[in-house]
């Protein structure tokens, strides 16, 4: 279960004083403070508790939640009975302005019970967190082509997936927090699966036996939107589980496609909308695939030895980011200007021009083609 405001004042038997729409946001730690802005030493998604010693008046107390809501913690308890006999007026106006979860922690409940509580819910989140990367583990192996079919399918069997296999892509900005709430919802469609992060989506592979991959992949896409904003979704055809390697790739294509594409997306992107990345994915002669790879990466594979790797995963997520500089950069975790060295050196290696519609698909098509030939 994963653990939120909501979710833990629920366990207590407290309530909500404010802030009822944003306490579902996913709480990553515990931390008490007095400070009047602890902020400096928080990264974000953190419960705070605090008994507002340093709390003097209207004015510090709407600052730590105007400081709080910034800096994106997921709410705050205030125990009363110490310096404030109930939760100041300030401090629950500013919190519902700005619809921050903020609730009142009773003299008689001890911190240390929040916090004893709270990390029971996160132990047993990363237990569930340690199961998807076993589940990982498997698509991982399957992705590389070089199982049996009879090991494939062995492999996916403790997940109740059989003969027939889907894969379903679901784009959004923090997968590993929708990891658990996907599994909860397909446990509830009784779709036997397993759910793992690849390539920066959450998919899941399920058996297909009496499912509508799209149908499903649409239901949970709804499921996930509403908690956790917009979501891009993307279903594979059902197919044999020793063919799950080309079903995550087609999967993938299908939402890369979706997102070239002018106009208005499909709720769900399928292989109706593969367009000209069905011609990449109907390779079935991987030399032919390599060939054309090599012809559009080979001088920066060779040009630039070990280094070439980098430069190439380095053009790989500037193209998944849409040519956004300082996103990719973040994902790299390197700065912006050493991105655009990288990507420079590419279109010198290559010839290309990455300002050119066409080179830049090719570029993608290419890299995409590379992991297909693996």
């Amino acid at each position: 279960m994963e653990l939120t405001v909501e979710s833990l004042i629920d366990e207590l038997g407290l309530e909500l004083a404010s802030g009822h729409e944003s306490a579902q946001a996913h709480v990553r730690w515990v931390h008490s403070t007095e400070l009047s802005d602890p902020t400096p030493w928080l990264r974000g998604g953190e419960l705070l508790l605090t008994t507002g010693l340093q709390l003097d008046g209207p004015k510090s107390q709407r600052e730590l939640i105007e400081r709080l809501a910034d800096h994106r913690i997921a709410g705050l308890g205030f125990g009363t009975g110490f310096k404030h006999k109930r939760l100041p007026a300030a401090l629950v106006t500013a919190a519902r302005k700005r619809s921050f979860p903020l609730f009142e922690v009773p003299y008689d409940l001890p911190f240390i019970a929040i916090t004893e509580r709270a990390f029971a819910q996160l132990v047993n989140e990363r237990y569930e967190m340690l199961q998807r990367n076993m589940a990982g583990d498997v698509l991982a192996e399957a992705l590389t082509g070089h199982l049996y079919p009879e090991e494939l399918q062995a492999r996916l069997r403790p997940f109740g997936i059989g003969e027939q296999v889907a894969v379903l892509a679901f784009a959004l900005d923090d997968p590993s927090a929708a990891a658990a709430p996907l599994e909860r919802t397909l446990e509830a469609e009784r779709a036997r699966s397993l759910v793992a992060i690849r390539a920066g989506l959450l998919c899941a592979v399920i058996d297909a036996e009496g499912q509508d991959p799209i149908a499903l992949a649409g239901k949970l896409r709804g499921e996930l939107s509403a908690r956790f904003g917009e979501v891009r979704a993307s279903a594979s055809r059902a197919g044999a589980a020793h063919s799950l390697r080309l079903s995550f790739h087609e999967a993938r294509c299908a939402l890369e496609a979706v997102r070239l594409q002018n106009g208005t997306a499909p709720e769900v992107a399928s292989y109706r909308d593969l367009g000209a990345f069905q011609l990449l994915l109907s390779l079935q002669d991987d030399d032919a695939l390599i060939s054309y790879c090599r012809g559009v990466l080979g001088p920066v594979e060779q040009g630039e030895g070990d280094y070439g790797e980098e430069l190439l995963r380095s053009l790989d997520v500037f193209i998944e980011h849409n040519g956004h500089w300082e996103k990719a950069a973040g994902k790299l975790f390197c700065h912006r200007h050493t991105l655009r060295y990288r990507v420079r050196r590419v279109e010198q290696l290559t010839g290309r021009d990455f300002s050119n519609a066409r080179d830049r698909i090719e570029f993608w098509l290419a890299l995409r083609g590379r992991e297909l030939a693996r």
